[in-house]
């Protein structure tokens, strides 16, 4: 019989190796889109699922409000959720023979991704045995880089 292993367990080990793809040499940043884009949604539901606001929802809910000041009514939460995700969904999904190409910077989609899910990540620390491991020491000390 199996052994059920708990999610967070599962969203840590992909958060550790999309941060080993983003810093392998050479990068591999699409290895690190698919990763981290996982990682950050389940870390997300966790940060919900204990009462605190998930990263993405956090930037979703501010990029909606920006919205409303710059263009005078805001953006819908659909479109925002839409490009915010683009670069995880263009990279795992094909919708037909047409769409065999993606275009966006990987590098910046990759930290962008890995930013939401190290800071849900950081957020669920006090609700589970999280480590600080030493790549996520790196990616910290460069996430201005």
């Amino acid at each position: 019989m199996p052994t059920p292993t708990q999610k967070i367990e599962i969203a840590s080990q992909l958060l550790d190796t999309a941060l080993r793809h983003f810093f392998s040499e050479p990068p591999e940043y699409f290895a690190t889109i698919c990763l981290a884009g996982a990682a950050e949604e389940i870390l997300g539901k966790h940060v919900e699922a204990k009462g605190g606001e998930s990263s993405f929802n956090s930037m979703k809910n501010g990029a909606v409000l920006i919205s409303q000041f710059l263009e005078g009514e805001p953006t819908t939460e659909k479109a925002i959720h839409k490009l915010m995700n683009n670069a995880k969904n263009s990279t795992k999904h094909m919708n037909g023979s047409d769409d065999s190409t993606v275009n966006f910077e990987p590098k910046s989609e990759a930290k962008d991704l890995l930013e939401r899910a190290v800071t849900n990540y950081y957020q669920l620390m006090g609700h589970f045995e999280l480590k600080e491991t030493d790549l996520l020491t790196r990616f910290n000390n460069e996430r201005g880089t």
